[in-house]
């Protein structure tokens, strides 16, 4: 398969400024040090596959196989390789003649051979040898150093044997990339223009002298042992965000950052509970887009109450358990977008019978709110006897505490059959199925063909939520 998109390397020390006069905006460019440029695999511009239709079905809809990647970082990769399939990333421009280093990420059971060209073959950059890394999503860097003279090229990727997955391709000037501890870039998924940074303080002056721009930096690698705290202010003041790892996304921080401070990571104890199962970092990657009312510190939280949840059994049946809940709490929520239901109706009734049990107080409303969608005073009630607040009389406190928020909809997790047969929480441990859940959760107006698209929305979000969390669906039917 090959590969298309735009590249631009520069050598020495470049700062950009945009000169604003009536009518035309002038765009000065000094050198700055070369920089890597990453493209993505499933970002190709051209292509030619041996096989009709995406095989993983994810991110496009033409012939090459893509799929949801296991790497750090997240995102896509192209699969289903078979020999002469090829993509092409176009316009690499080269601004002076030398040495650059191509990397390409890719993984192999058994091994393979790729090369690497330009202008459709024209230029032959030399053939890749891919190690056996022990499995489809076990990953591994490969490179080799060439000469290329300036100019701008068309980057090929060809497929010499089958049997490999293939995530993204680097090219690196000499003297600049990826050496760094830390590497901005421009956009999600490590695209764009991106900028490297050892240790040290970086206000916005010394961030766009080394190659970042202010308030667009969008994901970020680190290197192990090391942190980057992200600052919203240009002084290291206002809001902050502090990343270990890499983070393909930086949830609720894209485009915000104005300075930086890299430094050794400081040491913190070992994640136990819920935070030993979805870190933090997971977490934004499932929900890149989430309202910020959804925090991660509130579930974590929340977990407390309920220590249960995604606390029973091996390693792997606490990854499901917590991929089932979060897949349901974003289809709920839109991708945890939505704190309270659009329609914001009374939703007063007398839910048992007896109209003394649980009255609604004067002036409020019981319309859905937080991830699983609180809805009717008899929940309210329910729930807030479970967890010791007085919902009835506070219903606004679910959408107003991300705790309370996720409590709720643990309580509901954990503890209520719902529409089903069985709490949801007793259907993953007990193999009754991801199915099983959605029928606790919405019954017939979803399963037994109530709405198929519904249903294969859910398995949608926890198959992706399984692929980050690198686990299984076990047993049971994925359907109801």
């Amino acid at each position: 398969m090959r590969t298309i998109m735009m590249i631009t390397l520069l050598s020495r020390l470049t700062q950009v400024r945009h000169l604003a006069t009536t009518g035309c905006l002038l765009l000065a460019t000094l050198a700055m040090p070369s920089q890597a440029v990453v493209f993505q695999a499933e970002n190709y511009n051209n292509f030619f596959d041996t096989t009709p239709g995406n095989t993983g079905g994810a991110f496009r809809n033409d012939a090459v196989d893509i799929e949801i990647t296991n790497d750090s970082g997240g995102g896509y990769n192209v699969g289903w390789i078979t020999a002469t399939e090829w993509l092409v990333y176009n316009n690499l421009s080269i601004p002076t003649s030398g040495n650059y280093t191509i990397r390409l990420r890719v993984a192999s059971p058994s091994g393979a051979t790729a090369s690497v060209d330009l202008n459709g073959g024209a230029i032959q950059l030399g053939n890749f040898s891919i190690p056996a890394t022990g499995g489809w999503q076990n990953w591994t860097t490969v490179s080799r150093t060439v000469y290329i003279n300036a100019g701008t090229y068309n980057l090929g990727v060809f497929a010499q044997t089958e049997g490999w997955n293939f995530n993204w391709i680097e090219v690196v000037g000499s003297g600049g990339g990826t050496t760094g501890l830390v590497t901005v870039y421009e956009h999600c998924n490590y695209g764009g223009w991106s900028a490297g940074f050892n240790a040290g303080s970086f206000d916005v002056n010394a961030l766009t002298a080394l190659g970042a721009r202010n308030d667009q930096i969008s994901s970020i690698r680190v290197a192990a042992g090391y942190e980057a705290v992200l600052y919203e202010n240009w002084d290291f003041s206002g809001a902050s965000v502090t990343i270990r790892g890499d983070s393909s996304c930086i949830s609720n921080f894209n485009d915000r950052a104005s300075s930086m401070i890299v430094r050794t990571a400081t040491t913190n104890p070992p994640a136990t509970g819920f935070a030993a199962v979805v870190s933090e970092a997971q977490f934004n990657q499932m929900f890149p887009n989430r309202n910020p009312f959804y925090t991660y510190a509130g579930l974590v939280a929340a977990t407390a109450s309920y220590p249960a949840f995604a606390g029973t059994g091996d390693l792997a049946m606490k990854k499901r358990e917590a991929a089932a809940a979060l897949a349901n709490f974003s289809h709920e929520t839109g991708g945890l977008v939505y704190v309270t239901e659009i329609a914001q109706g009374e939703y007063c009734g007398d839910w048992d019978g007896n109209p003394a049990t649980c009255p609604c107080a004067p002036g409020k409303k019981y319309y859905g709110r937080g991830p699983i969608q609180l809805s009717w005073n008899g929940n309210y009630c329910a729930a807030g006897d479970a967890l010791g607040l007085d919902l009835r009389a506070n219903p606004d406190l679910v959408q107003q505490n991300a705790t309370v928020a996720w409590q709720t909809a643990l309580w509901f997790w954990m503890t209520q059959s719902g529409a089903g047969f069985r709490p949801a929480h007793n259907s993953i441990v007990n193999g009754n199925g991801f199915g099983e859940t959605i029928r606790t959760i919405n019954g017939s107006l979803e399963c037994n063909g109530g709405n198929p698209a519904q249903v294969q929305s859910r398995i949608n979000d926890f198959n992706r939520f399984l692929n980050i969390l690198g686990t299984t669906a076990g047993p049971g039917s994925l359907g109801c």
